[in-house]
């Protein structure tokens, strides 16, 4: 089931921060051992309720706050209208296919969900041109090789990124900012950055982002994101993840040997399910509500 954006959220802490947190953006998801930073906050011990509303639409609001209204869309484009695009990167040396790995089961699902309306790509974390060049062939409603104003502003967007994939989500991110492009959210999943990319600051183009990550290890990810613009970019959360002893302590068998010793942390919090069903709610809260789904055939 996905999430529910427009009802309120409710966030509940029993005495420390450790089993039984509620970690998320909706009442039913648990994800234990968890920490959560909302903004540049932590929260820490004793009961606290937190209600949010109305979250859903922030990014709308902030993309029509990035760019300025048009005089309305031309016939051309009202008769073709560019799909809701979904781009995730896979990190490390994985294969955009590799079904092991939740960035691609993830993609799997929500493409198979949707027979149209929304167009779902995986890209290694080495082939960002490519991806920022299928995104800019996928707006061109008209296609005319050409994007317009209206195309641009038209553009519903969404990147997720794991590891190397997560520094590539903000730097495609940047790019199609650099073009006036904005984009709806984006995710990162233990971001690492890549030698010469920033993936700690959120460019303004993006309405808003979340930030998963763990400490454990000695790789781990960006442990705090912040928004170059906070009056355009909503940070969701800097949602911190605990494995390792007496915490969370994930097998992750189909993933690679080296990986599971090299690497353990970091390829936990890539096989956690409870991670990447937040990440996948995130996703669909922007998705369109009635998805032609191919089982109801």
């Amino acid at each position: 089931m996905s999430a529910t954006w427009r009802n309120p959220i409710l966030f509940v802490w029993e005495g420390t921060l450790g089993e039984g947190v509620i970690c998320g953006f909706w009442e039913s998801q648990i994800i234990s051992d968890a920490r959560c930073d909302l903004g540049s906050k932590r929260v820490f011990g004793g009961a606290i309720l937190l209600v949010v509303s109305g979250l859903i639409v922030a990014g709308e609001r902030n993309a029509r706050a990035w760019f300025p209204a048009s005089d309305g869309p031309s016939e051309k484009t009202l008769s073709a209208k560019a799909p809701v695009i979904v781009v995730g990167f896979v990190g490390g040396f994985v294969r955009h296919d590799n079904t092991v790995h939740s960035p691609v089961q993830l993609a799997a699902r929500i493409r198979d969900e949707y027979r149209s309306g929304v167009q779902v790509e995986v890209f290694e974390n080495r082939r960002r041109e490519q991806a920022h060049q299928e995104i800019l062939k996928l707006l061109d409603a008209d296609h005319d090789g050409k994007l317009s104003e209206q195309e641009k502003r038209g553009a519903q967007i969404i990147i997720y990124g794991m590891s190397w994939g997560g520094s590539e989500t903000v730097a495609l991110a940047r790019e199609l900012g650099a073009q006036k492009i904005p984009v709806l959210l984006t995710i990162q999943v233990d971001s690492v950055a890549k030698m010469g990319e920033h993936d700690a600051v959120i460019p303004a183009d993006v309405g808003e982002n979340a930030n998963f990550y763990k400490a454990d290890g000695l790789l781990h990810g960006q442990t705090e994101i912040r928004a170059a613009d906070a009056a355009s970019t909503r940070i969701v959360g800097n949602f911190r993840l605990e494995y390792g002893a007496k915490k969370k302590n994930l097998k992750c068998e189909n993933y690679p040997w080296y990986d599971r010793v090299f690497t353990k942390y970091h390829t936990e919090i890539e096989c956690d399910p409870a991670v990447w069903s937040q990440v996948e709610s995130l996703i669909r809260g922007k998705l369109p509500v009635a998805g032609i789904s191919r089982t109801s055939r």
